[in-house]
């Protein structure tokens, strides 16, 4: 038996609504250690990782038919179903569990400090209580990324700041039990992978590379990049859209927390470039005013370039067979970074 990701999710639904139960294996608040093992009434197998009586997240699943969707499996290819949590409500009533507060924190490679080095387990602590404080965010698609690459960790939310003091889908601690690491792609999208590909060439990216890609760009390409735009805010925010003025080169729009069909893909990517180009021309590879820089030939064809990448690569659910080759067109023509 093979399963989707919505079948799962819609599984884990129905235990929410009450129309399948749960049977433990044993009473999870009297064997406060290791995992339990609930048999669903619809014939399913959800093996849960038990922390002292609380829900510590499905860590395997088995199919009536034959077969289990192991944790790797889970965060490789059903990344929702990972990192599920129930409501507190939920969590007690199906599986007589303890819920726990959970949620994302991103430490970039280049900040030092215990998460940078934190391990499955570990207990993270503001010892002084002051800021900055460590910033759980409750979904993958709200995950601030200032800076890539980094390390991305599920973690529990141990103690609150009291008062929070923001409004935002992010919880603000002053401790943080990690739960496990999750692969940074996840936070670009279904095809994140792809994404982090472009990433690491455009990071990477010397003089050679980036004439190459301006020379390459295809010229329909910002025409599909401003297309790419409307269609997704046409999907998100649910309104007439008119594509009359260009988008091409835009990094974010939209108006809630979600900033482009891949994240903040679009930003880090130009980011790299830029980055790359600093330091293969320092200034001159910039101009600027009072108000505002920008990057110059070849690197701003270049950021241009990848970005149609990111789009076709990332996002490719917004265009079809040709309009992706054209998006495509300069990164098949790249050389080794």
């Amino acid at each position: 038996m093979s399963v989707t990701q919505a079948e799962v999710i819609d599984v884990l639904r129905r235990i929410e609504a009450g129309e399948i139960t749960l049977t433990p294996d044993r009473d999870p608040q009297e064997h406060i250690k290791g995992d339990i093992l609930f048999s669903a009434s619809n014939g399913w197998k959800i093996e849960v990782s038990n922390w002292s009586g609380e829900f510590g997240g499905i860590v395997e699943i088995g199919l009536p038919g034959g077969g289990n969707l192991d944790l790797e499996y889970l965060e490789t290819h059903m990344p929702e179903v990972g990192q599920y949590f129930p409501t507190g409500e939920v969590a007690w009533r199906a599986y007589r569990m303890k819920a726990v507060e959970a949620g994302f924190v991103y430490v970039p490679v280049d900040k030092t400090g215990p998460l940078a080095t934190a391990s499955p387990g570990d207990l993270i602590e503001i010892a002084d209580r002051k800021p900055p404080w460590i910033v759980a965010y409750h979904s993958l698609g709200h995950v601030l990324l200032a800076n890539w690459p980094g390390r991305l960790w599920l973690v529990q939310v141990v103690e609150r700041l009291e008062p929070q003091g923001h409004r935002g889908n992010y919880t603000r601690c002053i401790s943080v039990r990690i739960i496990r690491e999750i692969k940074t792609h996840h936070v670009f999208g279904a095809h994140g992978e792809a994404v982090e590909e472009v990433l690491a060439y455009a990071s990477a990216l010397a003089r050679p590379q980036a004439e190459q890609l301006a020379a390459n760009r295809h010229d329909e390409a910002k025409v599909l990049q401003t297309a790419g735009w409307y269609r997704w805010l046409a999907e998100t925010e649910k309104r007439e859209t008119s594509d009359e003025c260009s988008m091409d080169g835009v990094l974010a729009a939209g108006q809630g927390a979600t900033r482009s069909p891949i994240g903040h893909g679009l930003s880090l990517v130009h980011g790299g470039v830029w980055n790359a180009a600093i330091r293969a021309d320092g200034d001159a590879a910039i101009e600027e005013d009072e108000d505002e820089s920008w990057l110059v030939s070849p690197w701003s064809e270049a950021a241009s370039a990848l970005m149609d990448a990111a789009w076709g690569k990332g996002a490719p659910e917004f265009f079809d067979e040709a309009e992706r080759e054209i998006l495509l067109q300069a990164w098949r023509a790249r050389v080794a970074a």
